[in-house]
């Protein structure tokens, strides 16, 4: 294992002008906190000038369209907290309460061995994080009732969840104290298997003020993630799709929106 992560390290030295712009001493340790998580998500913002081209190059597939909510405070206690906490209406609704960022060492042993709850390192261009989450699936409509008010926000999140967002806030507090950050429609397209951009998923999250974030991402295990990125990136560098610099997460970009609103 130890001479694998040299290895990797080195290579991906060399592959940093290709698909990353972080230093060396980061980069060093961003290959060792893959190797220690296993699960990767690859993520390309895409420029403005871009969007247009992109969406004709990939929405080719199934799209899925959802609408999004976060859920925090005027002052954002939760995402201070290290939590995020997201629901999510239309097809397949879910809830997710996020650990971000997380030191998987740290995880407690239960939670970890939880099918529901899942380790991922995302990877920009420019950095990196581990978050942890815990997935509810919910009923059609339940995210529009709370939201709404027809019924408590806590209903969106199980028992685990629950215990999650309260350990953050500390009594201070609850989950139906937040408010609902949104809406945000996101648009989702995976391109057919026989088509351009297999493997990787677009999306498009569209503000109320027409206003839109886009991203390329591609999920891999660590050992393909330089193979992944190199072949993401040759992809987006072909097409002539143009990247845009260091950003905030989609997250950070639709709490900060509303916030400010």
């Amino acid at each position: 294992m130890g001479a694998t992560l040299k290895a990797s390290k080195k290579s991906g030295r060399k592959a940093a002008p290709r698909a990353w712009r972080m230093a060396s001493d980061d980069l060093d340790r961003m290959f060792t906190l893959v190797q220690e998580v296993g699960q990767v998500e690859l993520k390309f913002a895409v420029a403005e000038e871009s969007h247009a081209a992109v969406r004709t190059l990939l929405e080719v597939g199934a799209k899925r369209i959802r609408t999004v909510y976060y859920l925090d405070t005027a002052d954002l206690t939760l995402r201070g907290q290290g939590v995020l906490a997201r629901v999510r209406g239309g097809q397949r609704p879910d809830s997710v309460v996020k650990l971000r960022p997380i030191d998987p060492d740290a995880v407690p042993p239960a939670l970890r061995r939880r099918d529901d709850f899942t380790v991922e390192v995302d990877v920009t261009p420019d950095s990196f994080i581990a978050s942890g989450s815990l997935k509810r699936r919910l009923r059609r409509h339940a995210v529009e009732r709370a939201v709404h008010g027809r019924n408590q926000l806590r209903t969106l999140f199980s028992d685990q969840q629950l215990a999650l967002i309260d350990s953050r806030l500390h009594g201070v507090l609850t989950v139906d104290d937040l408010q609902p950050l949104g809406p945000v429609e996101v648009r989702r397209t995976r391109p057919g298997q026989d088509g351009p951009g297999r493997g990787l998923e677009l999306q498009e999250w569209i503000y109320p003020d027409g206003s839109r974030l886009m991203e390329v991402s591609t999920r891999c295990g660590s050992a393909d993630l330089l193979q992944t990125a190199a072949q993401a990136k040759a992809f987006l560098d072909r097409h002539a799709i143009a990247q845009s610099g260091p950003c905030p997460t989609k997250a950070d970009s639709t709490l900060d929106y509303f916030t400010r609103r």
